[in-house]
């Protein structure tokens, strides 16, 4: 499968390898050159990998591939990138399947209600934070 991965901090990073290890085709795109070194060396060496860019500018994603992409996945720091991108990619660029971090859990179903699978990490780590401290 092809991926798009806006985003390279440390979930970014995790997800791209993990898909790149698995023998999918993987770019990420990230605004800032020095993220791509979370990325083992291997794959940064990799032709097409690694892409310098904005993640919500069109002119970017088509560079980065995102026709003929069947997934993209949104994961920068911030939820207004996150869901502007995702949103593009979806109704825009008609990508199959499009996975959006949301760092508000509130906005989570809002987001949902947009078509897109909203994935929100505070939630997800809250709720083993409680089912851990919850545990005898």
């Amino acid at each position: 499968m092809k991926f798009l991965i806006m985003g390279c901090g440390r979930i970014g990073a995790t997800v791209a390898t993990s898909l790149w290890e698995e023998g999918h085709q993987v770019t990420v795109l990230d605004l800032d050159p020095d993220n791509f070194s979370r990325l083992p060396s291997d794959m940064r060496d990799e032709p097409g990998v690694t892409l310098v860019g904005d993640g919500t500018v069109s002119e970017d994603m088509i560079r980065a591939g995102i026709h003929g992409a069947d997934v993209f996945v949104a994961v920068d720091l911030r939820d207004s990138r996150n869901a502007l991108a995702a949103q593009k990619a979806k109704h825009i660029f008609h990508v199959p399947r499009v996975v959006c971090r949301i760092g508000d859990p509130s906005r989570q179903k809002m987001y949902g209600e947009l078509g897109l699978v909203a994935v929100s990490p505070t939630d997800a780590t809250s709720q083993m934070i409680l089912g851990a401290v919850r545990s005898e």
